[in-house]
């Protein structure tokens, strides 16, 4: 595999050739590496570089036959240990833009509104469904017309159901398609060592043992849904939601001037995201003009990739700055000297754990190649030159009662007592909060509560006394009350929110709702061996061990939890004779009278749903007070626009006020 250094010099190196490259060399450079990225998953040089690449050879030659062979080369009959799956239709790559003049050009091609969702760099796959709603195939992109398949394999990933309850008049099963990907939080936790995501997921998704496979534990967006009759983008993401499918963030655009800006907005939206993105893909909402459109033999016209510019830049590294995780795990961030890069400045920038910093050899004073990798997060590629201080990793950390020492273990730097270290103390019971729900519990009051030894655990929240609090800095009685009103709220835990808050590594809500169903209890998941998971579905060797270890780790803090709240089945809702059971209900512009999680889940709890886009069945639109267009106060949203043109061609959907909105919950100002 190709290092992350020799990938930005040799992509550096290139760059510099382009304009002095012959017709013949672009035409070799660009199979050479479409074959590096696709067939190989290797690649030798960056993404951005590529793209440039293959817009040089398209200025100089756009009917170069190396064009017409972008993507994955024809499958070979008979490759070993994977048989073929024939596509019912075409995965076809994606047209790339770079500039708002091609998008403006592009969206005037057809009428109708825009779904823009984020472009995830994992690997494309289809999963084929029976008249049953049985999971059947699995296949790879391959070429675009001829796959490997892997059902054995996504059957390992968690986010892809095994059965589906089809949609009411669906004949004869569907088809959806996605993309496979490593989370960014796993991959530095375990294989950073490696080149990057995808090229792990590649080798994960194609290795000839399910089990180790699964043990990677890979991710799964849905992003397209065939042969169930759906007329929009938006009706098939509703859809896909339905069927139990993670999506990637979608917004339904209607204005195509407001494109460009939508499109910087998603930059912001692919950095909150827990996977690479390489851009943000634009696709006609109506499958009627897709349809109209038609493809060419490599994209269809009805759909458009913009993407992120990965530019380089080199930088001095200023200073190097150590933090701890909730994990105890010692980590490093440079402070280099403000670069530009990708249209923002960067001074900081993650080295992710002290081995992969060690690799790299960086320290205060090397020079270093900072690309933003997705165009989003910044990342050090290379070292350029020596640093004129080595790197030295911290040796003790500051605790509550003295110092504590540091240890490294494989790669990584471990606090030898992470329980006596505050950060990390405040960091897992700020965890269990937010997994809980609790707010008002902010860093700095856990801060205050852990250095005056108030707080060790989460169970001692529900310890703290009015008295206690209202002690605290800028904590007044009423203040302390509302506290001590939310804890007494949170006493009732279902078992998989328990688990997620506990912090236990690869244990999130997905993985927690999973051990769940199979084990039942916590009592049986505290005697479990990793052994015991295999039949798990999404779940591997690696998070079986994890799950494991960190609950025999954690029973002491368990124990105390167990003293202080009481584990329940999940509430399901039944008809609540509100008006709002059933019915669904976005959210758009400034709330005044309550923040919009807040307004969400007041829905939720009457039976609602709360989409994130305005679809042809949507119910309400919630128009909030503050800076209202329906007040006089402001100007419509997209989202106001959109339901607006709804309504024009007959849609029931009803546009209100929050105020409105708050009569219908029998509420008051």
């Amino acid at each position: 595999m190709s290092s992350p250094s020799q990938i930005a010099h040799q992509s550096s190196d290139l760059k510099a050739r382009l304009p002095t490259l012959t017709l013949a060399e672009l035409e070799q450079l660009v199979r050479h590496h479409n074959a590096r990225y696709w067939d190989v998953h290797d690649p030798e040089i960056d993404d951005p570089t590529f793209d440039a690449l293959v817009e040089v050879l398209r200025d100089k030659a756009p009917a170069s036959a190396a064009l017409q062979e972008l993507g994955a080369a024809p499958k070979k009959a008979g490759k070993a240990g994977f048989g073929d799956i024939v596509h019912s239709r075409p995965m076809l790559s994606l047209e790339k833009c770079y500039d708002d003049d091609t998008l403006l050009k592009w969206a005037g091609s057809f009428k109708g509104p825009i779904m823009v969702t984020p472009k995830i760099d994992g690997l494309a796959c289809s999963l084929r469904y029976d008249e049953r709603g049985r999971l059947v195939i699995a296949g790879t992109r391959g070429d675009g017309r001829t796959g490997d398949a892997i059902t054995d394999n996504v059957k390992g990933i968690a986010e892809v159901p095994r059965q589906l309850t089809l949609p009411a008049g669906v004949v004869g099963g569907v088809e959806v398609r996605g993309e496979v990907y490593m989370r960014v939080s796993r991959f530095n936790a375990h294989y950073r060592d490696k080149s990057n995501p995808r090229n792990l997921a590649a080798g994960a998704l194609k290795t000839k043992d399910p089990a180790e496979s699964a043990a990677y534990g890979l991710s799964f967006f849905a992003y397209d849904l065939l042969d169930a009759g759906c007329a929009t983008e938006a009706d098939k993401r509703r859809v896909l939601e339905s069927l139990g499918f993670k999506l990637p963030p979608g917004e339904l655009v209607a204005e195509r001037d407001a494109l460009p800006a939508t499109f910087r907005r998603f930059i912001d939206v692919c950095q909150a995201m827990d996977t690479e993105t390489d851009g943000v893909v634009m696709k006609a909402d109506s499958v009627f003009e897709q349809d109209r459109l038609g493809s060419t033999a490599h994209h269809p016209r009805g759909a458009l990739a913009y993407k992120f510019q990965g530019e380089s830049a080199h930088t001095v590294v200023k200073a190097i700055e150590w933090g701890v995780a909730r994990t105890g795990v010692v980590t490093p961030v440079a402070v280099v000297d403000p670069v530009f890069v990708s249209g923002v400045t960067v001074t900081r920038v993650s080295l992710h754990n002290a081995g992969y910093a060690r690799k790299l050899g960086v320290g205060v004073g090397a020079r270093v190649d900072i690309v933003r990798r997705g165009g989003v997060i910044p990342h050090v590629e290379a070292v350029l030159s020596p640093p004129t201080e080595p790197l030295t990793v911290p040796s003790t950390w500051p605790g509550r009662d003295g110092v504590i020492d540091v240890v490294m273990v494989a790669d990584f730097a471990m606090l030898k007592q992470p329980e006596r270290c505050i950060d990390v103390v405040v960091s897992r019971v700020a965890h269990f909060t937010r997994v809980t729900d609790i707010t008002g519990f902010g860093d700095k009051r856990l801060t205050q509560l852990v250095d005056k030894g108030l707080v060790t655990t989460p169970a001692d929240l529900y310890r703290l006394d009015k008295a206690t609090l209202a002690g605290l800095d800028r904590m007044g009685e009423t203040s302390a009350q509302n506290l001590l009103d939310q804890m007494a709220a949170r006493r009732q835990l279902t078992l998989p929110v328990f688990l997620t808050a506990l912090g236990i590594d690869d244990l999130g809500p997905t993985v927690a709702e999973a051990i769940v169903a199979h084990f039942h209890s916590l009592e049986a998941l505290r005697t479990a061996r990793p052994e015991a998971f295999v039949d798990v579905h999404g779940v591997g060797g690696t998070t079986a061990d994890s799950i494991v270890n960190g609950l025999r780790q954690l029973a002491p803090v368990i124990d105390a939890l167990l003293s202080e709240v009481t584990i329940v089945e999940p509430r399901m809702v039944e008809d609540t004779g509100s008006g709002l059971f059933g019915r669904s209900v976005v959210f758009t512009g400034t709330m005044a009278l309550m923040d919009r999680k807040t307004a969400q889940k007041k829905v939720q709890a009457l039976g609602g749903k709360t989409p994130s886009s305005v679809t042809a069945d949507l119910d309400y639109l919630v128009i909030g007070d503050d800076g209202s267009a329906l007040l006089g106060g402001g100007e419509k949203s997209t989202k106001h626009k959109a339901a607006e043109k709804l309504q024009q061609k007959g849609s029931p959907v009803q546009i209100i006020t929050e105020t409105a909105f708050v009569a219908m919950l029998g509420e008051q100002r």
